[in-house]
């Protein structure tokens, strides 16, 4: 059991404070407490180092100066974060999910941090070394906070080929109604919990009108359609239902619309070249945070997998008529 020990306190110590930290960032955002903010770079980014760094402070030195400890050990603590947010329902899966390609290598990082200043500065473990990185995300965040968070604007798109006419192709896409499960394709941004479409119906087909989209768990939202050339295209501005975004929790810290993130546009364009149909969906977003490069790679992610799925649906749908 004496050897274990380290590994034990390791894990525990680190457990606990991922834990403590991400509770004490998710209320001081609920409570806008000003520097408390958990899309930041202090709590995605400096956070995660610290759980490495304290985790092989407490490993024995033998083990810190262990490659397969020091990379692999600080996980433990992140996937106990994970399972104790989850269950606590800090966290929604979606969330963990999206989170843990970061907070993995990033704990590594600490990990490898707190092994060379075990290796060379300390002789056992140190409290005093470990309460100096122990605070250093609550240093960063009164720093961070008055730096503005930059607006970025990105953009999504993807074709298929569809073996119809332009015409019948159209004729389907204002109104994509009673989705059934098994005519989606599999992918994982559905797997982890983001709802499939359910239906898509346009009751004015001109400039000005409206789609109402329907998702599962209640999500709603309209697209105004702002262009409308028929055959050729069909673009909206979307108009987000934020109080259906919130019901349906989808995250505990970014809905749809809000200060972080919103998707502001989409368009349907179509061409007919040799007697196939290529059509095109392009969905526009908006970013403002200071982890805009992480956020935005998941973005793109999640709409691809929905612009694959919608595509697929609406080429089946077409040739089998």
């Amino acid at each position: 059991m004496h050897k274990y020990r380290g590994s034990i306190a390791g894990f525990l110590g680190g457990t606990a404070y991922a834990v403590i930290f991400s509770y004490l960032f998710s209320i001081g955002e609920k409570y806008s407490i000003n520097f408390l903010e958990f899309i930041s770079i202090a709590m995605l980014v400096v956070s995660p180092i610290s759980v490495g760094i304290i985790t092989v402070l407490f490993l024995t030195k033998e083990q810190a100066v262990n490659k397969k400890f020091r990379t692999f050990h600080p996980w433990l603590p992140v996937l106990g974060w994970s399972v104790i947010s989850i269950a606590l329902a800090w966290e929604t899966i979606i969330c963990i999910v999206m989170l843990l390609p970061l907070y993995l290598p990033l704990s590594s990082f600490g990990g490898f941090l707190g092994g060379y200043i075990r290796r060379n500065y300390c002789e056992k473990t140190n409290k005093g070394v470990a309460s100096c990185f122990a605070i250093l995300p609550l240093l960063i965040a009164p720093i961070e906070r008055p730096l503005e968070s930059p607006t970025l604007f990105y953009s999504v798109s993807n074709t298929i080929k569809i073996q119809a006419p332009v015409d019948k192709v159209w004729a389907i896409i204002p109104n994509i109604d009673n989705i059934q499960p098994d005519e989606l394709s599999w992918n994982i941004s559905h797997f982890i919990g983001i709802p499939r479409p359910v239906s898509a119906t346009t009751t004015d087909l001109n400039v000005g009108g409206l789609r109402e989209l329907d998702w599962e768990r209640g999500v709603h939202f309209q697209e105004k359609i702002t262009e409308l050339t028929i055959n050729k295209k069909l673009a909206y501005q979307v108009i987000v239902d934020q109080e259906s975004m919130s019901i349906a929790e989808l995250d505990t810290h970014i809905v749809v619309g809000d200060k972080y993130f919103d998707v502001l546009s989409g368009s349907y364009e179509l061409q007919f070249i040799d007697g196939v149909t290529y059509l095109s969906l392009t969905t526009d977003y908006r970013m403002t945070s200071k982890v805009n490069w992480y956020g935005s790679l998941w973005a793109n992610y999640v709409l691809d997998d929905f612009h694959d799925s919608v595509l697929n649906l609406i080429k089946n749908r077409v040739e089998k008529i």
